[in-house]
């Protein structure tokens, strides 16, 4: 009867084949592959908070063109229409208007006016029109202008944080996707040492505490693909609701790319994040909005100007004229406020003063970002070159170690030892490349890019 082979030692066989072929045959019925291009350029179009964020733009554009409106005649019309409660009656004393010569007192002789409780309407239409107002609307329409700009930015700002939201939820769904695989392909390949040993069981040339060990080992496994398929559904789910759609859609993701892109140089790196950065632009553009401020609040030292027609027509009523007709200038000032504009006048300096350190702050946040990030992918990009290094010389050892094992110069164990260490280096190799991708995805978003 040939001695047992140890479970240690199976288990090394299995860890060491699937090291070697990781996802060769394993697949999962995940639906159709989704790129991750074609993930951000859904994401872009139908995720709902990025559509609420563009919404934000319509508004400020419309109230942009509510503001535009001002510069023009504001038309006022009202019709008041009551019912009299007590008859409306008066007198006219004898010369009340005067007395003259030629024609003796006016009126004659004492004249009662007299109307009766009934319904009566008095109807009046204004037609003003700005003047010296129009300076402080032309600001107020540029401050509105920027306000726009603003509502842009906010939306590129919120479009790039979606861009990488969704890389970094595409790379964790790859990352639990190929564990998902390979944790089927242990699965399946326990449930054959598992026969194998039953067969060799039976025949007595295995043990039963080592087929019980293996049945054990195949429900760890069983347990831990459970584990495993939930989070890869929760990384899915998640990723579904960035783009938009249904969190039940299925798909896979494609394998991360062999050829790594060149990093930038630092210098270059930190202007382009200047110069693109929504941060940046909406901290400028902060800025211009004080100092439209402070002009428009020294207009208000300027006394309101505008030209007046208007037309009242009271109904139903007999001693007041039918038609009354006027144009003319209407003069609006504050000559005293106890020093309001004043106080305002500094309140804006003193926000703008604010805007311009804010700006300031805004650079160089960027560019410890900037820093930062660089200096992570290049620690990224070093360590999967030493992962890589690693898995070829474990490839080489066990090559050489095979061709020992051909010609019985060493035992199996070592052979079995250095097919786990090169499932070991494998593993890091992949995880490796994964970081360098999460940190590519934050640098990518440090430079304002898409």
């Amino acid at each position: 009867m040939s001695k047992p082979m140890p479970l240690s030692a199976m288990i090394c066989v299995l860890v060491a084949v699937l090291g070697q072929f990781p996802c060769a045959n394993a697949q999962t019925n995940a639906g159709a592959l989704l790129t991750l291009d074609e993930a951000i350029r859904v994401a872009k179009s139908n995720n709902r908070d990025l559509k609420i964020s563009g919404l934000d733009v319509g508004k400020q554009r419309e109230a942009l063109g509510e503001a535009r409106t001002h510069l023009y005649p504001r038309f006022d019309t009202s019709v008041l229409a009551a019912q009299l409660l007590a008859p409306l009656d008066f007198t006219i004393n004898k010369g009340q208007f005067g007395t003259f010569p030629g024609t003796g007192p006016i009126p004659g002789s004492n004249t009662d006016l007299h109307t009766p409780a009934r319904p009566i309407a008095i109807a009046s239409v204004t037609a003003t029109q700005p003047l010296t107002q129009l300076l402080r609307i032309h600001l107020s329409i540029a401050d509105q202008r920027l306000k726009v700009v603003a509502a842009q930015l906010f939306f590129a700002q919120g479009e790039q944080k979606l861009t990488d939201d969704v890389r970094q939820s595409y790379y964790q769904v790859l990352q639990e996707q190929i564990k998902y695989e390979s944790q089927q392909s242990l699965v399946k390949y326990l449930e054959e040492l598992l026969q194998l040993t039953e067969r060799r069981f039976s025949q007595h040339a295995a043990l039963d505490a080592d087929r019980l060990d293996v049945k054990a080992e195949v429900a760890k496994a069983a347990y831990q693909l459970t584990i495993i398929e939930d989070k890869l559904a929760d990384s899915k789910e998640s990723l579904n609701h960035l783009l938009g759609r249904s969190v039940r859609t299925e798909f896979s993701v494609e394998p991360v790319a062999a050829t790594l892109p060149e990093e930038r140089e630092l210098a270059t790196a930190r202007a382009n994040a200047v110069e693109h950065r929504p941060e940046m632009k909406i901290a400028e553009n902060r800025r211009r909005q004080a100092e439209l401020e402070i002009k428009s609040e020294k207009t208000h030292y300027i006394p309101d100007i505008a030209i007046q027609a208007s037309y009242v027509s009271p109904v139903n009523i007999n001693f007041l004229p039918q038609n009354i007709g006027s144009v003319g200038a209407l003069f609006t000032w504050q000559p005293w406020d106890w020093g309001e504009k004043h106080h305002k006048i500094r309140e804006a300096g003193l926000a703008e003063r604010q805007a311009g350190l804010s700006v300031e702050d805004t650079r160089e946040q960027i560019l410890l970002d900037v820093d930062s990030n660089f200096r992570h992918l290049r620690e990224a990009r070093a360590h999967l070159a030493v992962t890589e290094a690693v898995r070829d010389a474990e490839t080489e050892k066990l090559r050489n170690q095979k061709e020992s094992y051909s010609q019985r110069s060493i035992l199996l164990s070592d052979l079995l030892k250095q097919q786990s260490s090169l499932a070991d280096a494998e593993s890091q190799y992949h995880q490796a490349v994964l970081a360098y991708w999460s940190a590519r995805a934050d640098f990518q978003k440090t430079l304002g890019e898409e």
